[in-house]
């Protein structure tokens, strides 16, 4: 087959129509989970000589609690919390900055996003303080106002990342709020397994909830410039380690959140071992199982809902850290499970649940005359388990062609079978379906790793990519095969997902290592074409894969160092076309196609090069 021609025809992919509805409607809540308790923090030795203090610890200002001012102040000793103080900014008019924002905090309207410092690496032990790892002092987690109100890390370099200030019109105190809006608007929406917001809200106002409220702050933080996300990071681990702290469903759903967030944060050892510490639980809990909603839903039609996201959730995070990681096994796929599916996402946010069905059911739905369409939650329950049944094949000491095709056969009957409305991904009320969105990112990722090994694609080119997986080296052959061409489809798909119409840094930050995997695609391909001819199409999409992490990078780590690694690919493998070309090697060409061709593409270079300032980096809602 023409190795080049994929490149040439640009099919978009389909856009669809289905119900993810906003919207937020009101319902009662109360205590529910039958097996857990409140988590309470214990108070301090109270003492009745001790003098007033005008400033207190950031863990107590954080919680709204009185401080004793001591250095550790007595709730941070007796809790084994890190007892940090941060100068009092009051009488403070703001930072000087010629340019002030007003940013509202409404979900509607959020944040500059935040360039993220970069983040060491941490070993994996347990630690007795409650943390997951030992504290890592490499970790700069300590913020600092200074006195012209700019936001500094102790002992790291800032000129990299440009001045942080505060916004005059939200102080230090509104940043947990800030965060939490954040929270909601960016996050919540590819990863809703928590209470709708206005659910939650009145939950909050029954229960502690401080451990799932700490890791929202940390993944919030991530979106908001001024917030301290290192600390937020420290304290929601705390939280979900505090000695005496429920083991419930609740607990789970903190340790999923923290983990997802710190596995964007380039803290991977750590986030496996907490997501796997949250399986263990659900497990123990019984999650897994039908009944549990039931049980612990205390007749809550839309808290049932969430444990039944929530076991899901554990199943699609535990397969995609798996999968774009390759350092771990999808645990949970091995599981036999029989909780109902999730809803759509607008049933979900109203409060109104309708009658659940189950996974078998779906596998059933083309045998049978019902007129139902399942969630777009479900499809992508049913696109992760696909890629479980790929990811066993790497468990056998030798894959045949047969075996291939079988695997692929569930991809291909996958995208075949959904129904009309799950075509596209552009819902009723013209935003893009998050959940079906992801679907596809799952489906187009999987076939990539299915065929592979079987492509006869040159990887080696692309490999000092390792940021999302170690280099996977390949056995190449002389002309493209069919494994090939599906590989170079599914990373042409990948491309165009990134193109709907939609804020990107809404979407999973797993979608960047996504990206990375289609990239290397790109590159491989791109390297053994023809110097500074027929290469547009794919120059194109690479600027677009490029343009895409440069943005993601504005909110997680990982996506800053995916960019920067296929950047330098992108620009070594330029550079030697570049050289060929002026050599003399393709002396066929005339010199205008040759001269034209080194201008656009030191055009295209130069777009490829990563942001210089905090300005280029702005991005508002």
């Amino acid at each position: 087959m023409d190795a080049f021609s994929t490149y040439s025809s640009q099919n978009p992919l389909p856009l669809a129509m289905g119900d993810s509805s906003p919207s937020q409607g009101a319902s009662d809540s109360s205590n529910p989970a039958s097996r857990g308790t409140s988590i309470s923090i214990p108070g301090p030795t109270l003492d009745t000589n001790r003098v007033t203090v005008p400033s207190a610890c950031v863990a107590c200002r954080s919680k709204h609690l009185k401080c004793d001012g001591l250095s550790p102040c007595s709730r941070c000793s007796s809790n084994s919390f890190e007892c940090v103080y941060v100068k009092s900014r009051r009488g403070f008019k703001g930072p000087r900055k010629k340019d002030k924002e007003n940013v509202s905090p409404s979900t509607d309207s959020c944040d500059l996003l935040r360039r993220p410092g970069q983040a060491a690496s941490v070993n994996g032990s347990t630690f007795s303080n409650g943390l997951a790892t030992p504290p890592d002092h490499r970790r700069l987690s300590h913020p600092h106002v200074t006195g012209d109100g700019s936001f500094s890390l102790h002992g790291q370099d800032l000129g990299a990342l440009g001045a942080i200030q505060f916004n005059p019109d939200f102080p230090p105190s509104d940043l947990p709020e800030r965060c939490f809006e954040a929270y909601y608007y960016y996050f919540y929406p590819s990863h809703p397994f928590l209470l709708p917001k206005s659910h939650f809200l009145k939950l909050r106002q029954q229960k502690s909830m401080h451990h799932i409220d700490a890791a929202i702050r940390f993944v919030g933080s991530l979106y908001v410039p001024q917030a301290p996300t290192e600390l937020y990071a420290q304290e929601a681990e705390r939280a979900i380690y505090q000695i005496g702290a429920a083991r419930d469903a609740f607990r789970v759903q903190a340790m999923l959140i923290t983990a997802i967030g710190l596995d964007g944060n380039l803290e991977r050892e750590k986030a496996l071992q907490i997501l796997t510490e949250a399986e263990n639980l659900a497990m123990e809990l019984g999650m897994h199982t039908r009944d549990f909603s039931l049980m612990n839903g205390a007749e809550q039609k839309v808290l049932e809902e969430s444990w039944r996201r929530t076991w899901w959730e554990l199943f699609i995070i535990d397969g995609m850290i798996a999968a774009v990681h390759q350092q771990s096994s999808f645990r949970l796929s091995e599981v036999v499970s029989d909780v109902p599916l999730p809803c759509e996402e607008n049933e979900y946010a109203s409060g109104h649940i309708p009658a659940s069905h189950s996974l078998q059911e779906l596998d059933d739905d083309c045998f049978t005359a019902d007129d139902f369409t399942f969630s777009s939650f479900a499809y992508r329950i049913t696109a992760m388990r696909n890629t479980g049944r790929v990811m066993k094949l790497g468990d056998l000491r030798f894959v045949d062609e047969a075996t291939v095709d079988r695997a692929d056969a569930y991809l291909v009957n996958w995208k075949m079978h959904l129904p009309a409305t799950k075509k596209t991904f552009i819902t009723n009320d013209r935003k893009v379906d998050e959940m079906l969105f992801q679907a596809h990112m799952i489906v187009e990722a999987t076939t990539i790793l299915l065929h592979r090994d079987h492509s006869q694609l040159d990887f080696s080119p692309a490999k000092d990519i390792t940021s999302c997986a170690p280099y996977h080296a390949s056995s190449p052959g002389e002309q493209y095969n069919t494994h090939a061409a599906k590989m170079i489809q599914s990373a042409q798909n990948v491309s165009r997902l990134i193109s709907l119409p939609t804020e990107i840094t809404k979407h999973s930050m797993f979608f960047t290592c996504v990206i990375t995997l289609a990239s290397i695609v790109h590159l491989s391909v791109w390297s053994v074409m023809m110097p500074l001819i027929q290469d547009t199409d794919i120059k194109e999409q690479l600027k677009l894969n490029i343009g895409a992490m440069k943005d993601l990078w504005r909110v997680w780590p990982s996506a800053g160092k995916a960019f920067g690694e296929v950047k330098g690919v992108a620009q070594d493998i330029y550079t030697a076309k570049k050289q060929a070309a002026q050599v003399g090697m393709w002396d066929h060409f005339t010199p205008d196609e040759i001269i034209r061709n080194m201008i656009e593409d030191d055009r295209i270079m130069e777009e490829f090069q990563e942001p210089q300032s905090d300005t280029q980096l702005a991005l508002r809602v």
